[in-house]
């Protein structure tokens, strides 16, 4: 396999593709969530989104034209097997084979990932990932995309943010299934790693020799004050954010001080089988991709009960909440800067979650996956001159270029989003995108100053990010 830095940019198949109901496709819970009343802070819907599924050639193009030599994206289960189990779509298949086909064509790397938050419907109405009856679906559907797709993609994620996912799913339960209960969440978290082990040690089983990993939202976490209380939040918060996925999937076994907390905290743990801890420990990663957008500060709790609001709406007057009893609460640091939905503007985080994982994890290499500034873009005279998400990207892979210098093995970067995207529950107007969608004008394409930016930073600097590989 070449070993060139990958530089590129992401998406997700709900989030993109649109064709909601073409090509054969099934029903996931994004779209019935999106159809339904709970969908009430922006009510849209990925029905369309920015119609990817018949502009991907250009959106390929427009990629490669700005030197991007990968990209990220996301094969929708609900289109190879649009019930979970069962009947195979040939109509879903063709249509990733013409998506891999074109990034052939523009000599771009795909990573693809295998989900991406979209869960057929019939899976989700027997419990999603609190059954584990999903994870043998996943492992059916992944041996399909394997079959059909393992001789022409060398890079593989398994599962996108198996914490985030699950910390919106069931903490604060603005994700289907919409509920607030940290036990089903620990639950739900653990079939999701678990399907991730089966899906790698699947691959490896059938022969391929790309690299395979899983996509983890890291975050590195501090603490403003330095005594006893502060040092214990930051130990707790690292479990829950941190090593409760990253350990897993890269030394093969839930941290004990993991599993010996929740049981101290009273949890049914009886789905954590004896039989699983060989397939834990068979399916490692080859990679750990990272989605790094900010560091997590932290406290210790207040003694009240969890409590977990999300800015969804951009009002920046808002900031997130996550008080987690038994476990630590969000601080904030007054004097930095932060975007309309709360998250804080540190690009020096990356190094220091990427510097954290050369001490813990030497032997993994690291992808990061994502990275990006959600705000709200204007068009001025056909136009988009987005100049701070340009320093807000140029901080970040400085900060991962000095990373790469002093001896963590990172192996590419990925902006956060190809194009602008439906962005979950936040919708249309949080855009992350290097090119400008008009959602009011047949989705116009329009190349922001951000996509220009990073189309020359790609051809002056980065043949020098190879670091080991």
């Amino acid at each position: 396999m070449d070993k060139k830095f990958l530089w590129g940019s992401a998406t997700a198949a709900y989030q993109c593709e649109g064709a909601w109901k073409e090509g054969g496709k099934g029903m996931s819970n994004w779209d019935t969530f999106c159809h339904s009343e709970k969908n009430n802070v922006n009510p849209v819907t990925g029905d369309v989104a920015n119609d990817h599924y018949h502009r991907y050639e250009e959106d390929i193009r427009m990629l490669a034209e700005g030197n991007q030599n990968a990209y990220r994206f996301s094969i929708a289960w609900t289109r190879i097997i649009p019930n979970g189990v069962g009947k195979v779509s040939r109509e879903g298949i063709d249509f990733y084979n013409r998506v891999i086909d074109t990034c052939r064509k523009y000599n771009v790397e795909p990573l693809v990932t295998l989900y991406h938050y979209d869960l057929p419907q019939p899976m989700f109405e027997q419990g999603g990932w609190e059954n584990r009856a999903t994870v043998d679906a996943y492992e059916e559907y992944v041996k399909v995309c394997f079959k059909e797709f393992g001789d022409k993609v060398n890079y593989w994620a398994t599962i996108n943010e198996p914490n985030y996912e699950t910390l919106c799913c069931y903490g604060f339960g603005n994700y289907p299934p919409n509920v607030k209960n940290l036990e089903r969440r620990w639950k739900a978290m653990y079939h999701l790693m678990l399907a991730s082990a089966r899906a790698i040690k699947a691959y490896r089983n059938m022969g391929f020799k790309g690299m395979i990993g899983l996509v983890s939202d890291s975050y590195p976490i501090e603490i403003l004050k330095d005594n006893e209380g502060y040092r214990e939040a930051k130990r707790l918060a690292d479990i829950f954010f941190n090593t409760s996925v990253n350990d897993t999937c890269i030394k093969g076994y839930y941290p004990d001080e993991y599993v010996s907390h929740l049981a101290k905290l009273g949890y049914d743990l009886s789905y954590m089988l004896e039989e699983d801890k060989e397939v834990f420990q068979e399916g490692t990663v080859d990679y750990l991709g990272v989605n790094a957008y900010c560091r997590f500060l932290v406290k210790p709790c207040s003694g009240g009960e969890t409590k977990m609001e999300a800015n969804n709406t951009g009002d920046s007057s808002k900031n997130e909440e996550m008080e987690i009893k038994d476990w630590c609460a969000l601080d904030d640091d007054p004097n930095t800067e932060k975007t309309p939905w709360g998250t804080e503007i540190y690009p020096k985080s990356v190094y220091d979650m990427l510097m954290e994982f050369k001490e813990l994890y030497p032997d993994t290499p690291i992808i990061v996956t994502e990275n990006g500034l959600g705000e709200y873009d204007k068009v001025e005279n056909g136009e988009i001159h987005d100049q701070y998400r340009i320093d807000f990207l140029q901080g970040y892979v400085d900060w991962i270029k000095k990373a790469i210098d002093n001896g963590c093995d990172c192996r590419g970067y990925f902006v956060w989003s190809t194009m602008d995207v439906y962005s979950w529950i936040n919708g249309y107007k949080k855009r992350y995108g290097l090119v400008y969608i008009d959602f009011d004008d047949n989705c116009k394409r329009i190349p922001k100053d951000s996509y220009h930016w990073y189309k020359k930073f790609i051809n002056e600097k980065g043949g020098s990010y190879n670091g080991k590989n």
